[in-house]
């Protein structure tokens, strides 16, 4: 009982402040000193508009949830106000017409207030009902103006997490001794292709600095990273591992969250056994894509996906893991209102499903 009677205090708290005065004031002014001449009086003049008072309330909250239903970015405003305006004057001045007709049709005469005094009124309860929408999407925008601040810092942090993290993995002593090493034996065993080494290495570091800037990158970039970030993989693992990409070209100018595929592709690698006999495969992949859809930061983003795939060959000692990384993509995409993102693990294969974000992003 007391959580439903704080549930109607906190919907309402507006109406059960403003209606109870609001009400005697309307009669007094439809009626004079009469209504307060005697306790009859109140209550026979106060009865025929307490119906009103009570139901106006209920259906402008129903057009204040429809509005925002319909208009929920924060940049809806004027739509919010103007709907709201409007469906509150519809039915508070629909409501009071009725009223007043049913009142005309009886026989109590006294009970029925003079024209010049209703639409006198009516004037008065529109500028109410003005100050009343101001003062709801006031709280509405402040409240929405909170919510997209704390989404950007949201995404900004992981943004930021996602840098460490990429930082942290590919910076680290063991990841650059593990380069080092291998470029150590090829110089002297194959020169040329210590040469490519080194490019790649060079190529995926300049573009681990450049992803540190943005939170989306081109598929094709990603895809050109991918592949250099392979070559190092290869070079140490020989035929233990292997990839293979089938992605269309006429989603390279789209988006995916930066650095996702390696992130996918160094989970595979850091979780599952290598080696010539058991080689780890990678696949990536793109469906085919379908007309494009607003997300809720304004993004236009395909039901077209890419799908990174591995076989799992688990390895005997699992090495310690937080799913730092795929829950980072989770609420990138989240925080970008696309949906699609998706882990699938059946023992066999696993499999991660990448939505494409339509657009162009700037580069550096």
């Amino acid at each position: 009982m007391k959580a439903r009677l704080l549930f109607i205090f906190r919907n309402y708290w507006v109406e059960m402040i403003v209606i109870p005065p609001f009400l005697v004031a309307l009669c007094y002014f439809f009626y004079g000193d009469s209504y307060l001449s005697s306790g009859s009086n109140f209550v026979r003049m106060t009865f025929p508009w307490l119906f009103m008072s009570i139901i106006s309330p209920i259906a402008c909250h129903w057009v204040r949830r429809i509005t925002l239903q319909k208009f929920k970015k924060l940049e809806d405003w004027p739509k919010r106000v103007v709907w709201s305006i409007l469906g509150y004057m519809f039915f508070t001045a629909g409501f009071a017409k009725t009223t007043y007709f049913l009142l005309g049709m009886t026989r109590y005469t006294e009970l029925v207030p003079s024209e010049k005094n209703f639409y006198g009124l009516l004037i008065l309860v529109s500028m109410c009902v003005l100050i009343t929408a101001m003062l709801y999407e006031g709280i509405t925008y402040f409240g929405k103006w909170k919510d997209a601040l704390t989404e950007t810092e949201q995404v900004e942090k992981l943004h930021l997490e996602s840098q460490f993290q990429s930082l942290q993995s590919q910076l680290n002593p063991h990841f650059l001794f593990n380069s080092l090493n291998v470029l150590s034996s090829l110089i002297t065993e194959n020169p040329r292709r210590a040469e490519d080494f080194v490019d790649e290495l060079s190529n995926v570091y300049r573009y681990l600095l450049r992803s540190n800037e943005r939170e989306l990158a081109l598929v094709g970039e990603e895809l050109r990273f991918i592949r250099s970030f392979f070559h190092l993989l290869e070079t140490r693992h020989d035929t233990g591992v292997s990839m293979n990409i089938k992605v269309g070209q006429e989603i390279f100018d789209k988006k995916l969250p930066a650095l996702a595929l390696q992130i996918l592709v160094e989970n595979a690698v850091k979780h599952n056994e290598i080696s010539p006999g058991k080689p780890l495969n990678i696949e990536i992949f793109s469906q085919q894509c379908t007309p494009p859809a607003k997300s809720k930061m304004n993004e236009c983003y395909f039901t077209c996906q890419i799908i990174v795939r591995n076989n799992i060959q688990r390895k005997a000692t699992r090495p310690q893991s937080n799913h730092v990384g795929l829950d980072n993509l989770r609420q990138r995409y989240e925080l970008l209102g696309v949906s699609g993102f998706d882990v699938v693990d059946d023992g066999q294969y696993f499999t991660v499903t990448l939505p494409v974000i339509a657009g162009g992003v700037e580069t550096s």
